[in-house]
């Protein structure tokens, strides 16, 4: 029975050596492939697919970072293309198409440059003296009026309250009724 030990010992350990050099022999040749990687030069920037690649994107990009946008009217205002009165109306909207086309002074601002705003189009116009509106040039503001040229043509805009039930700071408030505020 010893010697059947003996012998069992002795396949153990042979394998156990043939498998250490075989081990050894495999971490012998990735060595050698590391240092050829090691010693092998990268250049940078010969990979002609990268280079197209890299090219494009940074042409999108200047793209990108130089695109502007210019919206001379407002892309939100639905009365441009929703005219029904009744719809309008159920928005809160009470203005009716005819007003839009006349020009409103909503206040005047007095002082070193003095401003007002207009109302006209469905929009508010901040205009000071020089200003131009609908071809109309600002010459005066006074303290509840607005002069404006046209031609020959003198148009003097007074202060007027915005339209019954039209938008303003005082029926958009956010303020809870029954709050104390």
């Amino acid at each position: 029975m010893s010697q059947r030990l003996n012998v069992l010992w002795g396949i153990l350990l042979t394998l156990l050596v043939v498998t250490m050099a075989w081990m050894g022999w495999q971490n012998y040749k990735i060595s050698e492939r590391i240092e050829v990687m090691r010693d092998k030069s990268i250049i940078l920037g010969t990979d002609q697919q990268l280079e197209e690649t890299v090219n494009t994107l940074e042409k999108d990009l200047n793209d990108r970072i130089a695109y502007q946008t210019n919206v001379s009217v407002d892309p939100l205002d639905l009365t441009r293309t929703i005219q029904s009165k009744s719809f309008l109306a159920s928005l809160g909207l009470r203005e009716t198409l005819e007003q839009r086309g006349r020009m409103r002074l909503s206040c005047t601002v007095l002082g070193d440059n003095p401003s007002g705003i207009v109302k006209f189009m469905g929009r508010s116009h901040v205009l000071r003296i020089g200003d131009e509106l609908n071809g109309f040039r600002v010459t005066s503001i006074g303290p509840a009026e607005m002069v404006l040229m046209k031609g020959g043509s003198r148009l003097v805009l007074i202060n007027e309250a915005a339209p019954e039930g039209e938008f303003s700071e005082r029926n958009t408030s956010l303020r809870n009724e029954g709050s104390n505020f």
